[in-house]
């Protein structure tokens, strides 16, 4: 739960509030200790085993399973579907493709999925070539006026990726005019039945580990089951799937995490020169880099171009050489998103609706709208609705939190939309600006209906004193964290020693002093907490600086009694 308070002139802050009521607690006991021996490991690691979704890790095997994921196995045992068999016989078939182009999407598995697609279709081709459409002036997927000019300037194959699966028309009308066509797509589909032999889409008819990748992990998976290219070198593009499954927020189970594993550990020792770069600009260690880091500083410089301009600068800074500029193009494009986000949201804050799900302005630059539309969702805990007019068209932006589903909810209108896709939590649409009253109307009621329990927080009671860099980085053995796996929590009972205290010098963060250690609150200045706490809810991550590591603890959670006013 959140608290809204007003604070700071006219600035709402947000205060993580968690109800003593939703709050599980684990003790370390005699259970803990014995898995711990058994799986030689540490008994805070053990604790967080126990603590997993409903104790499913509590068995030892289960247990050993799940921190050593064998990656080769899990590939050799997931079923991708039928399409993945023909487009590799359609490999094999052709010593070459001629003039090939890729056809991506503008976020970071769109653009992780281009870069990998060039790379490989680099064995098999005259060159190379890539067009992204603008999120700004085209939108999402495929055009029928762009198909026409890349036909036009002699390509004679396509490869569609992170988009696609939803377009049969358009694809065998491609095929017709005599060009090979490949897709490598993870989206819902929305269609009866697809037809097409060479969508590689496991949402089509793989098994379920296959429907948890994202594109750029289709394709990588593909090329790796199939042998398309010598195995060694698809290994070196492992840091490319890594970093869309964490953007994408796909599902964490062993097969992703294996992924991101073996992502992360290309990117601790051997990054390509663009993520070298970015790492150093961003004076990120490249050692400690973590799905944390990837996810709150170097996925959002990726995702800024295609945010605020094109995409083509986050293609170029993983493809190129010399990408000094490249990537300092893409640190200027997210600071220029992040003013942009703070200043809608600000807008949001103080719009009398603000308690509508379905939000439109006119001034608002459809580009940013679904990153604000994240925020918002994740930090009120309901369905929101972002949108503005582009080119004759209301373009929109759904996000849901969990136990919703936003594909469903646009399918269930999908007949007065000009073109909606997405995922179980994303999606987005565009519709006729004469349609967009009755879709607005619709999709409110559509919204307010969700029933959206509060969420049950797991935590570990424990001082942060007791956590020491050597046992976190045990149990971040049992990452990356995320989405169906999340980085495990702790409590620690508050007492009339603990201070708060202002962190920085503007006065927007705090800094709690617990049992000799601190607790940082972002975003929180410390006249928030002073309130009725029983605990704090925190979660530990490495920090680096000037080559040294530490563990620091962040609040997650101020626990406040059932019934305090708050």
């Amino acid at each position: 739960m959140y608290k809204l308070d007003l604070h700071r002139g006219d600035l709402y802050v947000l205060l993580p509030i968690c109800r003593d009521t939703n709050l599980k607690l684990y003790e370390i006991g005699e259970l803990t200790r014995e898995l711990a021996q058994k799986l030689s490991c540490s008994e805070l690691t053990a604790a967080v085993l126990e603590m997993g979704q409903a104790g499913r890790y509590c068995d030892a095997e289960a247990a050993r399973a799940w921190m050593k994921p064998h990656f080769e196995t899990l590939m050799d045992e997931m079923d991708m579907g039928s399409a993945a068999r023909a487009a590799a016989e359609k490999w094999r078939s052709k010593p070459s493709f001629g003039n090939v182009v890729v056809y991506g999407d503008y976020d970071v598995d769109g653009v992780s999925s281009t870069v990998l697609a060039m790379e490989i279709f680099r064995h098999k081709s005259l060159g190379v070539r890539y067009f992204i459409p603008r999120r700004d002036s085209q939108g999402y997927g495929l055009h029928a006026q762009v198909l026409e000019r890349l036909t036009k300037s002699g390509c004679n194959t396509l490869v569609i990726v992170d988009c696609g699966t939803n377009d049969e028309d358009m694809l065998y009308e491609l095929t017709k005019r005599k060009i090979d066509v490949f897709v490598f797509d993870h989206h819902s589909v929305s269609l009866p039945c697809i037809t097409f032999p060479f969508t590689v889409n496991p949402n089509i008819d793989g098994d379920e580990t296959a429907k948890k990748l994202c594109a750029t992990s289709v394709l990588w998976s593909w090329a790796w089951k199939e042998e398309i290219i010598p195995r060694a070198n698809l290994r070196y593009a492992l840091d490319l799937a890594a970093m869309a499954t964490v953007s994408d927020c796909m599902p964490l189970n062993a097969l992703n995490r294996a992924i991101v594993q073996k992502g992360l550990a290309l990117m601790r020792g051997n990054p390509r020169r663009g993520l070298s770069v970015l790492f150093e600009k961003l004076d990120i260690s490249r050692q400690a880099i973590s799905e944390e880091q990837l996810s709150m500083r170097v996925i959002p410089c990726l995702n800024a171009p295609g945010r605020v301009g094109c995409a083509d600068t986050a293609v170029r800074a993983l493809l190129e050489a010399d990408v000094s500029f490249c990537v300092d193009d893409l640190i200027n494009a997210n600071k220029r998103r992040r003013v942009i986000s703070d200043q809608i949201v600000d807008a949001i804050c103080k719009l009398d609706g603000a308690d509508e799900h379905v939000m439109f302005d006119a001034k608002w630059p459809v580009g940013v709208l679904s990153g604000v539309a994240s925020r918002i969702c994740s930090e009120r805990h309901r369905a929101v609705v972002l949108a503005a007019p582009i080119g004759g068209k209301i373009r929109g932006t759904l996000r849901v939190p969990r136990g919703a589903n936003a594909v469903g909810i646009l399918s269930s209108i999908s007949e007065r939309l000009d073109a909606w896709g997405g995922h179980r939590y994303a999606a987005g649409f565009s519709v006729v600006s004469e349609r967009w009253d009755d879709v607005k109307e619709s999709l409110e009621e559509l919204l307010s209906k969700i029933q959206i329990e509060e969420e049950t927080i797991k935590a570990i009671s424990i001082s942060p004193m007791q956590i020491t860099l050597k046992t976190w980085a045990s149990v971040s053995e049992l990452g990356p964290f995320g989405n169906d796996n999340p980085c495990p929590c702790f409590y620690k009972e508050c007492n009339a020693a603990d201070k708060i205290l202002p962190l920085g010098k503007d006065g927007k963060h705090s800094t709690i002093a617990v049992d000799n250690t601190k607790i940082l609150a972002f975003n929180t200045a410390p006249d928030e907490l002073r309130t009725q706490i029983k605990g704090w809810v925190y979660h530990p991550r490495v920090d680096s600086w000037r080559g040294s590591e530490r563990v620091q603890f962040v609040l997650d959670y101020a626990v406040v009694e059932q019934g305090s006013a708050l």
